[in-house]
C-alpha cells in the first residue's frame, strides 16, 4: 500500500486549491467536500451547506458545544456552525495556507470573534484531554494513512459522552487497493493510500470505545457533486496535458484530473459508498 506523509497531504491541498477555486466555486462554497442534493437544491454552494446542515442535525449541535474541526479545509464548516449555531469552533488543517484563507474567509462572515484556525495534526494535537464536545471531520478522517492513531486522539480529546461527526468516502466490497488501478487513481491522487469497509470502521471504534449511533447513506444525494467532478475533469484534461508539456507542474496538479475520473468511474462500478456518522464515545 502507498502511504503518504503529511507533508504530501499539505502539498496536495496547497498544489490543487486553483483547481477547487476554479470549478468547486471555493469562494462561495467554501468548501472542498460532496455536496448533498435534494429536490429543492439549485446550486453547488447550497448543496455543500447542505452536507454541513445534514451532519450538524445528526449530532444536535447546540450553541453551547465546542467543536474541533479536525481537517478544515478552508473553513467553510466551521464559519457554517458558527454562523448557523452561534458555538464556537477550532479549525485545524496542515496547510498554512489553508489558515489563511479560512481566516479572510471568517472575516468576511463576521464570526472571526466565534471561530479560531491552525496548522495541526489531527492524529497528534496539542490539546488537553477532554477539550471538545464535539469533532467535526468532513473527508478527513480516511486521508489518515493509520486510522487507528486518528480514533486514538479523538477519544483522547472528546469530553465523556462526546460525538464524533463523519462525513466520508467508503469502501464498498473487497477489493484491495494493490489490485484496484482505479481506486489507486481516485484515492492516490488525493493523497490517500486507501480507506475502510463501514466494517473496518465499527471494529476501530471498539478498539477505541466508540459506539456507532448513526449511519446514514447519501451515496445518491451526492451523486450530481459526482458527476459535476467528472465534467470538471474532462474540462480540464486537456488544459492540464497541455500545460505539462510546457511547464514543470507539480505531481498532484498533474494527476488531479484523473482523479476526477476515476471517482466517478468506481461509483459507477459500486467500489464506494458516501456516509453521514454520528459516533459517540
Amino acid at each position: 500500500m502507498r502511504k503518504f506523509s503529511t507533508e504530501d497531504v499539505k502539498n496536495y491541498y496547497d498544489h490543487t486549491e486553483v483547481h477547487y477555486r476554479q470549478f468547486w466555486k471555493l469562494d462561495e462554497s467554501m468548501g472542498l467536500h460532496y455536496g448533498v442534493w435534494d429536490g429543492s437544491t439549485r446550486t453547488l454552494a447550497k448543496a455543500i451547506r447542505n452536507t454541513n446542515a445534514q451532519l450538524a442535525g445528526m449530532g444536535d449541535i447546540m450553541p453551547y458545544d465546542v467543536v474541533l474541526d479536525a481537517g478544515c479545509g478552508v473553513g467553510g464548516s466551521a464559519i457554517f456552525l458558527a454562523k448557523i449555531i452561534g458555538c464556537k469552533v477550532t479549525g485545524i488543517t496542515l496547510s498554512q495556507r489553508q489558515v489563511a484563507t479560512a481566516n479572510r474567509y471568517a472575516r468576511q462572515h463576521g464570526v472571526q470573534d466565534l471561530v479560531h484556525f491552525e496548522t495541526m495534526d489531527y492524529t497528534a494535537t496539542q490539546f488537553p484531554g477532554h477539550t471538545f464536545d464535539v469533532v467535526w471531520a468532513i473527508e478527513s478522517m480516511q486521508t489518515a494513512t493509520d486510522k487507528s492513531l486518528f480514533f486514538r486522539e479523538m477519544q483522547r480529546i472528546l469530553k465523556p459522552g462526546g460525538r464524533l461527526l463523519i462525513a466520508d468516502v467508503f469502501k464498498v466490497g473487497n477489493w484491495q487497493i494493490s489490485e484496484t488501478p482505479i481506486m489507486q487513481d481516485m484515492l492516490h491522487g488525493w493523497a490517500m493510500s486507501d480507506i475502510l469497509t463501514l466494517a473496518e470502521l465499527c471494529v476501530l471504534l471498539e478498539k477505541h470505545s466508540f459506539a456507532l449511533k448513526q449511519n446514514r447513506c447519501v451515496t445518491e444525494e451526492i451523486s450530481p457533486s459526482i458527476r459535476r467532478i467528472r465534467w470538471a475533469a474532462l474540462a480540464g484534461m486537456v488544459g492540464t496535458q497541455w500545460y505539462n508539456l510546457f511547464h514543470q507542474a507539480t505531481h498532484f496538479s498533474k494527476v488531479h484530473y484523473k482523479t476526477g475520473l476515476a471517482q466517478y468511474r468506481a461509483w459507477k462500478q459500486g467500489l464506494w459508498a458516501y456516509h453521514l456518522l454520528e459516533i459517540e464515545n
